[in-house]
């Protein structure tokens, strides 16, 4: 079979940062090779990295159907329902005739005599030389040659002063890579701005602005910092969110006094942190509940209560990367008063940051938001919006691939495209 990008697809879903390949003895030359046409055009980077553009055709829909589900119908057994649901794939996958892709390598001598080869297609590494990783070995003849081809293309359109015209102004706009001012996305596409505020609550982000717009913490700062001031703090987020767990805590259970204490309610705000929060708490669990003086000690990880185990005691709310997780951070000011730094300014945490920021606020608690500037902007359509390829997840709400049909068309016209200028270097810098 010849290349195609479906092949192209299978190379690149092998690589990654902790799983390219190394390249095997017939591979090595030919990334060799494919690098010595590329260095001559100017490096885009120290590391002498070269991104061009370049094109494959997609496979017939009999090639996809035989690699994706063949092994289980024979494509002349086919029942209409999996024709039905690998076509569907298929056009999703596959849209237009051709298919583009962002192709990179760099290489650069990481000791004497030994120099380093890296071959990325759309950022992901595929293919290695002299890696010190232990890789997978894998030959790909068929790749490289046709690399080698559509970089002698992309080289001669930059000799010719005609790479804008016949490569990069064809690049369909699916494939492209631009940023659109959110409130221009609002405009050309006005599903995407309910989409936007569906989490949101009108009243809350009305409260926002008017508690935290000035910037500072509000309410008066806490003369001290206790455990159960963090704790009680907590709740007051959690019962904002209505989140409550039921699950066993990270190896904590309440003391029959401190449940007396909240009228044998039935999770302490202790054991609600215990339950939401993401647990590696340094040994917070074990600081006096009302000993200032013992929290003090703890937070600059010192005295007997200190005990490493993750350093994640603020993160109150996780998820599966930090950058989305909600944080509360006991904050010492200058003043020698103590606040609250709430966190939680990602796309698809804001919603909440903002109802949880208000909730502490209207308890008394001084607060700082951080990232106010970038909620502000994002809800007042000021920010701008990464579009990204269709090949890339968009789940995070930080990007958008673009829609559809003739709302896809009125947002490309709206978005700043974001090309690489190349130059051909400078003849006394060539090694060719």
């Amino acid at each position: 079979m010849k290349i195609n990008a479906m092949i192209i697809d299978q190379y690149k879903d092998g690589g990654g940062p902790m799983s390219s390949y190394s390249a095997g003895e017939k591979t090595a030359p030919l990334i060799i090779r494919l690098a010595e046409i590329l260095d001559k055009l100017e490096p885009q980077r120290d590391d002498n990295l070269h991104t061009i553009w370049v094109k494959a055709r997609r496979p017939t829909f009999r090639q996809y159907y035989d690699r994706h589900y063949g092994w289980e119908e024979p494509y002349i057994e086919a029942s209409k329902g999996i024709l039905k649901t690998a076509k569907e794939e298929y056009d999703a996958y596959y849209p237009l005739p051709k298919v583009w892709y962002r192709l990179s390598i760099k290489h650069f001598t990481k000791k004497p005599n030994e120099e380093f080869y890296a071959l990325f297609l759309d950022n992901i590494c595929v293919f290695t030389i002299n890696d010190c990783n232990k890789n997978r070995i894998l030959d790909a003849a068929d790749l490289l040659e046709w690399a080698i081809e559509e970089a002698k293309k992309f080289v001669d359109a930059v000799q010719n002063g005609a790479y804008k015209k016949i490569i990069l102004n064809r690049i369909p706009y699916i494939y492209r890579r631009g940023v659109i001012k959110r409130s221009d996305l609002w405009e050309a596409y006005p599903q995407s701005k309910t989409e936007f505020f569906k989490p949101y609550k009108k009243s809350e982000i009305k409260k926002f602005i008017k508690y935290f717009n000035a910037g500072n913490s509000g309410n008066a700062l806490l003369p001290e910092m206790t455990a159960r001031a963090f704790y009680e703090a907590c709740a007051v987020a959690y019962n904002a969110l209505g989140i409550h767990h039921d699950t066993a805590t990270y190896y904590y259970e309440e003391a029959d006094a401190e449940r007396k204490r909240y009228n044998e309610a039935e999770q302490t705000p202790k054991e609600m942190y215990y339950s939401i929060a993401d647990g590696r708490d340094d040994g917070l669990k074990n600081v006096p509940m009302d000993d200032p003086a013992a929290f003090e000690e703890w937070i600059r990880d010192e005295g007997p209560y200190y005990e490493f185990n993750g350093s994640h005691p603020w993160e109150i709310i996780p998820s599966f990367s930090t950058s989305f997780s909600m944080h509360l951070y006991p904050e010492k000011s200058e003043n020698a008063g103590w606040c609250f730094g709430l966190s939680g300014n990602s796309d698809i945490r804001a919603p909440e940051a903002i109802a949880a920021a208000n909730a502490l606020y209207e308890a008394g608690y001084p607060v700082v938001v951080f990232g106010m500037d970038k909620i502000i902007s994002r809800i007042e359509g000021t920010d701008y919006v990464s579009v990204v390829p269709i090949t890339e997840y968009t789940f995070f709400r930080e990007c958008i691939n673009l829609p559809e049909g003739d709302d896809g068309l009125a947002v490309a016209n709206k978005t700043v495209w974001e090309f690489a200028e190349y130059r051909l270097k400078d003849k006394s810098e060539s090694n060719l």
